[in-house]
């Protein structure tokens, strides 16, 4: 198949041969299998519109050459395509497709793409991919949206640095949208870097994926190795909505290896099943570091770092390091491992109850039910290291239970915690306590094999709203402290000697 070739900096309008390539993308006739290279240190300002697709046979190629026998030097600058702005509209050629112009098939290698100045409305992004295309290793720069696919499977986005999202807070833009009302298939999302400028309304994300249909899942998504912040310098983003990265309705989703700062929340997760939520950090937001909610069940949430949460400069929100809430109803949220996570140093600020309730390690919430809470470690977080509450309403939830919590490290937990601080309240809160239980009852939950450490005055907290719950076999170590009459001081370590359960 014949390659063609593009040099803005040509004298003439070029033929596409190497030896008198085109001037301008304009002069290019599109066909399958076809390549199409510009050169490297060039700038082309224009339209630019593929006007076929590729075909699962003959993909066209969009890239980039540098040296005279049409081999490329990857040291040297990408080509620029510098797409034209307002007034022009999207669909005139300020993005590359829009929606329904999408072309399949095509690899997009190693450009520069950039429209800084799109007519700002929602959903306006410089291109919208179609099936089984490649989008590699470009820099796109975007003050509305950048990468989109709708309804289209088998495609992948790697490699890129997305600048995004500096828009009207009255439009919704993301970084890259999957979205669809049917099934959507393997989608890859790999290497990226989103920087999210902090423009847009609250749902303004940075990577969203999700259906628009209850029936309707995203499978073989993959979510792996992105980087994901606000410009370099700014702590939190300046739209305090934007999450890092949002899935709903995924059905055996990778999210692995992802780092996010600075955003409301890093993950959140709303509906799906048999989501692998693994090795991500997702440190120094402004409320939790991975939030899973919505109708969500079976997911592995290993691995993960959530630590340095919430804080004075997000005044709205809880900081916690991991969330799990059943808000919408009970069992929505149930089945879930959580393990070898760290979660230290989270802090409330702005949640509706300064008493020490906020700014958790892990929260089991509103009636999560039946989870496994095992080998995390959990430290200095200014509230409960790990919390379940069950949603206070024993009559609407007939079993909010069902957990194991077991071999957790807790460190150092809700000790500096106070009654409301920030009307400069200095009294102790009274739930201090590793471990915190309120209205958890139903099915039996076994808290055993925890190590408690440090100076934090209670152990696990089983409040009277509580029952059938076990408490068993958890050691205390290091500075004393008081204990239930039913443990023994053996110097360093206490060790409970509850009955084991039958």
């Amino acid at each position: 198949m014949p390659t063609f070739y593009v040099d803005p900096s040509a004298a003439g309008p070029g033929d596409g041969s190497l030896s008198n390539p085109f001037q301008s993308w304009t002069g290019v006739a599109w066909a399958p299998g076809n390549t199409y290279l510009q050169k490297r240190g060039t700038t082309y300002a224009g339209v630019f519109r593929l006007g076929a697709s590729g075909t699962r046979a003959a993909r066209i190629t969009v890239g980039a050459y540098y040296r005279d026998d049409g081999s490329d030097d990857p040291a040297q600058p990408r080509p620029v395509i510098l797409l034209p702005g307002s007034p022009v509209t999207p669909q005139e050629g300020g993005s590359i497709a829009v929606a329904g112009q999408e072309r399949d098939f095509i690899t997009y290698r190693d450009l520069d793409i950039r429209n800084p100045a799109l007519p700002e409305a929602s959903d306006v992004a410089i291109i919208w991919l179609g099936n089984g295309c490649v989008f590699e290793n470009i820099a796109l720069t975007s003050n509305c949206a950048g990468v989109y696919m709708y309804q289209k499977n088998e495609v992948t986005v790697a490699g890129c640095v997305l600048d995004v999202v500096s828009c009207d807070p009255a439009y919704a833009n993301h970084g890259i949208l999957v979205a669809g009302n049917t099934g959507v298939d393997d989608i890859q999302l790999r290497g990226n870097t989103v920087v999210h400028r902090g423009g847009g309304s609250a749902l303004s994300h940075c990577i969203r994926c999700e259906t628009y249909a209850g029936a309707a899942t995203l499978t073989r998504l993959l979510v792996r190795e992105n980087r994901i912040s606000p410009p370099p310098g700014v702590t939190y983003n300046a739209n305090r909505g934007a999450i890092g990265i949002y899935l709903v309705n995924g059905v055996a989703a990778r999210l692995e290896r992802n780092t996010v700062t600075g955003m409301l929340s890093g993950i959140f997760v709303g509906s799906g099943e048999r989501n692998r939520i693994s090795n991500n950090d997702c440190s120094t937001n402004m409320n939790f570091g991975i939030h899973v909610t919505g109708f969500a069940t079976s997911f592995l949430i290993e691995g993960n770092s959530c630590n340095h949460n919430g804080g004075a400069s997000s005044p709205n929100f809880y900081g916690r390091g991991i969330e799990l809430s059943s808000a919408a109803g009970p069992g929505a949220v149930a089945g879930h491992t959580i393990r070898f996570n760290t979660c230290w140093f989270n802090v409330n600020y702005g949640g509706p109850l300064d008493n020490g309730t906020e700014g958790v390690g892990i929260g089991l919430d509103d009636g999560v039910v039946r989870c496994a809470v095992y080998w995390n470690h959990v430290a200095n977080n200014q509230g409960n290291g790990i919390q379940l509450y069950g949603g206070g309403a024993p009559g609407s939830i007939p079993d909010t239970g069902g957990h194991t919590i077991a071999g957790n490290l807790l460190d150092t937990n809700c000790t500096y915690s106070v009654l409301n601080r920030r009307s400069g309240g200095t009294a102790p809160s009274p739930f201090y306590a590793h471990i915190q239980l309120a209205y958890i009852y139903g099915s039996r939950t076994l808290i055993t094999n925890n190590v408690f450490a440090g100076p934090t005055r209670g152990g696990v907290h089983v409040g009277d709203t509580s029952s059938n719950v076990v408490v068993v076999n958890n050691v205390y170590w290091g500075t004393p402290y008081p204990v239930a009459a039913a443990n023994r001081d053996e110097g360093r370590w206490r060790m409970q000697l509850n009955q084991s359960p039958h």
